[in-house]
């Protein structure tokens, strides 16, 4: 089962049982990140984990509110494990800083790897939903 959620051109997609594809297309601004973010964590609330797989490819700039929120919100998630490909060599170095900023945060429970494509990053998450679903919680960065 697959369903789908568009926030302005971004989208969500869920892919059952536990696999979310986000998209950011365009510049992400603070209230699209919040919109989507929330979004998240009411589907995500009642699963024992979450696989998160970012395509960076079409985004353009991050908004210092979207940062924000994207990077306070992820105790509120299950354990999870977070893929991301594509973008911008600045758009990749930004999300290595957003995911520390996260980790300071308080944001513990994920795991994160930067892929270099869908399929090696596809490949990892089902590295990892075999490790999560075996019982084991992330702790390392």
């Amino acid at each position: 089962m697959e369903t789908r959620a568009t926030f302005g051109l971004s989208e969500m997609i869920f892919e059952a049982p536990d696999t979310f594809v986000v998209k950011p297309r365009g510049d992400f601004d603070g209230e699209i990140a919040s919109a989507m973010i929330e979004h998240l964590i009411v589907l995500a609330q009642d699963l024992p984990f979450v696989l998160l797989l970012m395509d960076l490819t079409s985004l353009g700039a991050i908004t210092p509110a979207a940062r924000h929120a994207l990077t306070s919100n992820g105790h509120r998630l299950p354990p999870r494990a977070l893929a991301i490909h594509g973008g911008s060599f600045t758009v990749r170095v930004m999300s290595q800083m957003m995911a520390r900023a996260s980790w300071l945060r308080g944001s513990r429970n994920r795991w994160v790897w930067h892929s270099p494509n869908e399929a090696a990053a596809r490949a990892w998450l089902d590295e990892k939903r075999r490790v999560l679903a075996a019982g084991v919680r992330p702790t390392e960065r």
